[in-house]
């Protein structure tokens, strides 16, 4: 397990714990974080507030959001890579899978039905957490097996979990490319600057299977290509039908790509990332994985896909303020004064 996968383990179990957790503290007798819609106020880590004087949450919900916007202007798509709760339960419904992967006969029969009742148990306690946040989850608890809940809690209940169980089984990662607006605002928070997954295409292209312990290019007369040629075999290969046949190379002027696929079928959405960044690639780094794996068994030197800037990749040179997360910068501090002040306020 390498540093960014045992990250992506730390942060599923922090945000798990965080969401599965929050609706259990307490604080001098009271929860830590309840919205009462019933009772009309709101307690908020010691505070108590009044439904009308909402307004510190929504700068404090604007103050979030815009972090959120400063974060993936520096850093790219963080969010979605670790902390989504997309991302989270998909993967945690993976591990569910592996772990639950029986060996026989009798373990093609028994794996889709425990997998199933361990999947909906897991999306009951989830409905049952996230009306948590709304209604005392003490009193859910103890009401739903006695059958004594309210008509309006049961349903979100049933609603919620019910959504959770079908969300991940049979959309996945189909929500992030077709459902989720935070891929198609990605050109509005993100620069040049901005590290996203690239295929280095001066090094890869032409692409092509040949035997191993050629050597990499770097270690050939070759070397890297220039910029426009290595866009124009790129384009060559995503567009055959117009583009044309690909021509043939001799193994001494093929790039490092063998052509393997690796990272198209590692991909959970089936893109292919040698044809170009999209704002659908979630920046998970199967692809990477993937690609340093069929590296290592060529020989070859890994990073042939790697998470870098385009800027980079085009060396062009670094700039010392960019406008994107200085502005978004400048609105998160701006909501948090805002919030703090209300809830001072309010307290």
């Amino acid at each position: 397990m390498n540093r960014r996968h045992l990250l992506q383990w730390l942060v599923l179990a922090a945000m798990l714990g965080l969401f599965y957790g929050l609706p259990w503290l307490r604080w001098r007798g009271a929860a830590l974080l309840l919205f009462d819609i019933q009772a009309r106020h709101i307690r908020f880590f010691g505070l108590d507030l009044r439904m009308d004087a909402v307004l510190p949450m929504l700068w404090l919900a604007l103050a979030a959001l815009a972090a959120l916007c400063l974060v993936t202007s520096l850093y790219g798509r963080l969010w979605c890579a670790y902390a989504c709760p997309q991302t989270v339960l998909t993967r945690l419904h993976r591990a569910l899978q592996r772990i639950t992967t029986l060996n026989g006969l009798a373990g093609a029969r028994i794996e889709p039905v425990l997998r199933h009742a361990l999947w909906a148990a897991i999306a009951l306690w989830t409905g049952i957490t996230f009306v948590g946040y709304f209604s005392p989850i003490e009193g859910l608890v103890t009401g739903l097996p006695a059958l004594a809940l309210g008509r309006w809690e049961a349903f979100w209940i049933a609603f919620y979990a019910l959504a959770t169980w079908a969300n991940v089984l049979f959309l996945h990662e189909r929500v992030c490319t077709y459902l989720c607006p935070y891929s198609r605002v990605q050109p509005w928070l993100t620069d040049a600057f901005t590290p996203s997954i690239h295929y280095d295409a001066r090094r890869g292209e032409p692409r092509g299977a040949r035997p191993a312990g050629g050597g990499s290019v770097m270690q050939r007369a070759r070397g890297l290509l220039d910029p426009v040629t290595a866009r124009d075999y790129v384009f060559r290969a995503a567009h055959p039908a117009s583009a044309g046949p690909r021509p043939t190379f001799s193994d001494a002027h093929l790039g490092d790509c063998t052509d393997c696929d690796a990272c198209l079928l590692a991909c959970p959405i089936g893109l292919d990332i040698r044809n170009g960044s999209t704002g659908s690639c979630i920046e998970c780094s199967a692809c990477v994985d993937a690609c340093d794996d069929a590296m290592a068994r060529s020989g070859f030197p890994a990073g042939l896909i790697l998470r870098t800037s385009s800027a980079r990749i085009e060396q062009r040179a670094p700039v010392t303020l960019r406008t994107r997360p200085l502005l978004f910068g400048t609105l998160t501090l701006l909501f948090l004064a805002l919030a703090m002040a209300g809830l001072l306020a309010a307290g």
